[in-house]
């Protein structure tokens, strides 16, 4: 998609009006109301969501303190968290459905840990606001990044800053293009649900990263395994959610200006937030904007030339909330235009059988930000809106509908298309052009019932329509999709029961063209059920146990069934087999978790994946000629396999201040019918870090302190031959030494967090396994971040 100079104008613009209209508009206001910027100090406020009465952990209760305009919800043990907080007087707003909605308040001079208790009644459940409407199934194993785990990832891909939790790896496809992959399975298997609507795009080719703009999220959560019956059939991967923080609750102005930058590559990204709510009617605001931009990257020991991306997002929230009824409206605009290795691009068989054996690009050219062919255009635009209204003493009751459409042009490096009647050929026509259109509604009753039962139950639909210009790949079609589910917690004492069940119908209508110009118009229906049960178990001494096992059913995506053709992100060959039935998984998990210790926290979980028909990728011993090049050839084939492995992750506090956090995943992935490994799958890998934290003092300017230094190692993958990786083996295991310091500075009355980091600092020269572009180029060397975050908390002053 083109976008007008003027409006990437506007969009580079818009941080810089949202860092300057709230300080005019400080200058304003009268004196008695002038706004104060509140600081960002190191202080914590800690502690336990508890009941009343019998004193256990309550997850999922939300705390909010309105002075900060900040909300923590309660884990599966009941506790919560706020860091950063300055010395002040505080009141901790405390709810939960089927209890009344309590009020705390503290004087808070040191880090505090506080309890908080609240008292059951159902008949109040109308007065209760539930700032959250999405409580995460914690019987499942279940991963969350936020805070400053969350904030030192900023400046990364979706896909590269998921990579931060146990269990997740990312596909990539050359260094800037990577989505993520759940305990080895990725593309249509994992649902991700932006900002509470289910991301419908061409997701399932392995260089389509979610079009998602991470700098929004204020919350990553990954729901691992088939248990996430509220948001699809087809998770059989897992599901991931990206939240933002919530819609102010109090009447002012806050923001937030962020800076980052990145030596490979020459990145620089700026990224502005600002909300508010007004004084008189209970309507609150939102405007997101970022822009990044970045040229070339290079490894330790040649450029990649034609790697730059260019990347523009805008979003705006408006909403309307009072206690018995809302709405909310919500648009987003993602565009990115990313290069695509030249050297991946490959004329004749010739050239493309040595470009292999090199093992380096013959092309590398000097840095550059331009972008020339072959590039991906991509736009994509999400509209929501969603109403609530609170059913009395059930709970209540909520509809949003979700307009999306994804569009993804595509220009050869050796093609180019000509249009009817004009010149012999056109540099700004794509190659292939991709217009998806989604609409999808959900209707959904959230009830918290007398008898210690609470959960969901709805209905959802999918309408999808997918048009294309050009050379095929993947043909027209029509998709509808409806689905019914439910989903149940009973809890007494430290035991929890849950239970979902699903069922989804899928009616696909295609239309393709044959290589003889055969016109086709096949028509698939598929009827898919999911299901899960679940147990948590808190067992006291500091350990809690969770276990699930759920039951899932994919129908195969249409580019699985139909792809005949030219994968251009990848420069592939990939045929699609329209015989291919219906996937269906057996997923079990269980969790041990050790909690609440003064040095030593963390976990372990156990998965295993049983796949019937499971579908994947085969890369053929032969490569193969087209018009736009020679390339890798790959078919779509199907087999029973086994998924099985383990995610750990440990932290041990020496001190106060010191402590090591240390994460492992382990994934195992075996074609039962064939006996032999299944290619694609991720590598064993193990991360650690060291961090200190410095101690804040009252007569320095610098606060919230620290540095750390780890490593990530990770194994050759052994568990593939020929057989499975005709072309070029897995290569070797390797090892990358990673540090980090950061600190918030006082300047005036504003603080300014700065942080540095640096990556594969020992210059390492490796490829990763996960990379379709490993064939062609090594991975890319050592780089620093820089990130500067200037938070503009503004307020009225009393």
């Amino acid at each position: 998609m083109y976008i007008d100079k003027n409006l990437q104008r506007l969009l580079l613009l818009l941080p810089l009006v949202l860092l300057v209209q709230p300080l005019a508009a400080q200058q304003m206001l009268p004196p008695e109301e002038k706004l104060d910027v509140v600081q960002d100090c190191g202080l914590t406020i800690s502690g336990k969501v508890l009941d009343h009465d019998n004193r256990t952990p309550l997850p999922g209760a939300t705390v909010y303190i309105p002075q900060l305009d900040r909300a923590a919800i309660a884990d599966a043990y009941g506790n919560y968290h706020f860091h950063h907080v300055c010395q002040g007087t505080y009141t901790l707003k405390v709810s939960f459905i089927g209890y009344t909605t309590e009020a705390y308040t503290y004087r808070i001079t040191t880090s505090s840990v506080r309890d908080l208790q609240l008292h059951s009644d159902v008949a109040m459940l109308r007065s209760v606001e539930v700032i959250s409407t999405k409580v995460i199934d914690e019987a499942q194993a279940t991963e969350r990044l936020a805070g400053q785990e969350l904030a030192q990832t900023r400046g990364l891909s979706l896909g590269e800053t998921l990579e931060k939790l146990p269990g997740v790896s990312t596909l990539q496809t050359g260094p800037n293009v990577s989505k993520p992959v759940i305990h080895g399975l990725s593309g249509s298997r994992i649902v991700i649900l932006n900002n509470g609507v289910r991301h419908e795009a061409q997701q399932w080719g392995d260089e389509h990263a979610p079009e998602i703009d991470a700098l929004a999220a204020n919350e990553l959560k990954v729901v691992k395994g088939a248990a996430g019956v509220r948001y699809g059939s087809d998770a059989i991967a897992g599901t991931i959610l990206v939240n933002p923080s919530p819609m102010p609750d109090s009447a002012g102005i806050s923001g937030n200006i962020g800076l980052i930058g990145n030596t490979n590559g020459r990145m620089g990204t700026i990224a502005g937030l600002l909300q508010g709510r007004l004084k008189q009617q209970p309507i609150s605001w939102r405007l997101h904007s970022s822009v990044k931009k970045a040229g070339d990257s290079h490894t330790p020991e040649y450029n990649l030339k034609n790697t730059g991306y260019e990347e523009q997002n805008l979003a705006a929230t408006l909403a309307y909330d009072k206690k018995q009824f809302g709405a909310e409206g919500y648009y987003s605009l993602f565009h990115n235009k990313t290069g695509l290795l030249s050297s991946a691009h490959i004329g004749n068989l010739t050239d493309l059988e040595h470009a292999i054996e090199r093992g380096r690009p013959e092309e590398t050219g000097e840095f550059s930000y331009d972008i020339e062919r072959p590039y991906q255009d991509i736009s994509h635009h999400l509209l929501k809106l969603k109403g609530y209204y609170n059913t009395g003493d059930s709970g209540k009751l909520l509809f949003t509908y979700g307009f999306q459409r994804n569009i993804r042009d595509e220009y050869d490096k050796h093609v180019q298309r000509s249009t009817p009647g004009g010149p012999e050929t056109d540099p700004t026509i794509p190659e292939l052009h991709l217009d998806l259109i989604t609409h999808t509604t959900e209707l959904v009753w959230e009830h918290a019932l007398p008898s210690a039962i609470s959960g969901s139950m709805g209905v959802s639909t999918i309408w999808q329509n997918n048009t294309y210009e050009g050379r095929q790949f993947i043909p027209f079609y029509k998709n509808f999709t409806a689905g019914l589910f439910a989903e149940e917690k009973w809890r007494s004492g430290n035991l929890q029961l849950e239970a979902g069940a699903r069922y989804d119908f899928k009616d696909l209508r295609v239309k393709s063209i044959d290589r003889d110009n055969t016109l086709n118009k096949p028509n698939y229906r598929f009827n898919n059920l999911s299901g899960s049960v679940g147990a948590l178990y808190d067992a006291g001494y500091h350990f809690t146990f969770g276990t699930s096992v759920g039951y899932a059913s994919r129908a195969p995506h249409v580019s699985e069934l139909f792809a005949d053709g030219v994968h251009h992100g990848t420069s592939s060959y990939e045929k699609g087999d329209p015989d291919l039935a219906s996937e269906h998984a057996i997923n079990a998990n269980a969790t041990i978790t050790y909690h609440g210790n003064q040095h030593l926290n963390g976990g372990i979980s156990f998965f295993y994946n049983t796949i019937y028909n499971y579908i994947y990728l085969q890369l053929l011993p032969e490569l193969v000629e087209s018009t736009s090049g020679s390339h890798l050839a790959y078919y779509y084939k199907q087999a029973d396999a086994r998924f099985y492995g383990a995610d750990v992750n440990l932290t041990y506090a020496f001190t106060d201040q010191l402590a090591l956090d240390t994460k492992a995943t382990i994934v195992k992935a075996y074609n039962t019918q064939e006996n032999e490994y299944l290619p694609g799958i991720p590598a064993d890998r193990l991360t650690a870090d060291l961090q200190y934290e410095f101690g804040n003092n009252e007569r320095s300017r610098l606060e919230n302190s620290f540095i750390s230094v780890g490593g990530t190692y990770v194994a050759r993958q052994n568990r593939t031959d020929e057989r499975t990786d005709p072309v070029l083996a897995a290569p070797g295991s390797y090892f990358l030494l990673q540090a980090e310091a950061g600190t918030t500075v006082t300047l005036g009355n504003q603080p300014v967090t700065i942080s540095v980091s640096g990556n594969n600092l020992l210059n390492t020269v490796y490829r990763d396994y996960q990379n379709r572009l490993r064939y062609f180029a090594a991975e890319t060397a050592r780089m620093f971040l820089i990130r500067v975050n200037l938070p503009l908390h503004l307020k009225q002053a009393s």
